[in-house]
């Protein structure tokens, strides 16, 4: 079997192992749910009422999108005071939030392409290490 083919066949391999951790074992799904009950607990204390926090479900994605009634102040904050969106920007595996009402800027990637490219670089880091470590032994005069 040439070498090409086996490298796409464990290529192949990981990328399912991704997409089986992500889909059918549901995963994917759990991750997201609990970085938006953080982020919902985040904003609980400030008290303010009709403040939603939603992260991407179609597809699951990490980017939080805010909706309800509040001003510029309370959203943005002012210099040292925090808004809205600064409190659900620290809560961990946010990647960027933005409001309803505001445009989308940059692109939002896919949970599950976020978890292909781990795999990949993951991937890539064990072949070129394994080949560095392991690789053929090179020839140490003309008689080898």
């Amino acid at each position: 079997m040439p070498k090409l083919a086996k490298l796409l066949i464990g290529l192949a391999a990981v990328l399912a192992m991704g997409w089986i951790w992500h889909a059918p074992l549901r995963r994917g799904e759990a991750y997201v749910e609990r970085i938006e009950a953080a982020a919902r607990s985040e904003i609980a204390p400030l008290r303010l009422p009709g403040i939603s926090v939603r992260l991407g479900h179609a597809p699951l994605s990490r980017a939080a999108v805010m909706s309800g009634p509040a001003n510029d102040l309370q959203r943005e904050g002012l210099g040292s005071e925090y808004g809205l969106k600064d409190y659900v920007r620290e809560v961990p595996g946010v990647s960027g939030v933005r409001w309803t009402d505001e445009p989308a800027r940059g692109l939002v990637l896919p949970l599950l392409v976020e978890t292909w490219a781990w795999l990949v670089l993951g991937y890539a880091v064990g072949l070129l290490s394994g080949a560095l470590l392991f690789g053929r032994r090179r020839r140490q005069s003309f008689l080898d």
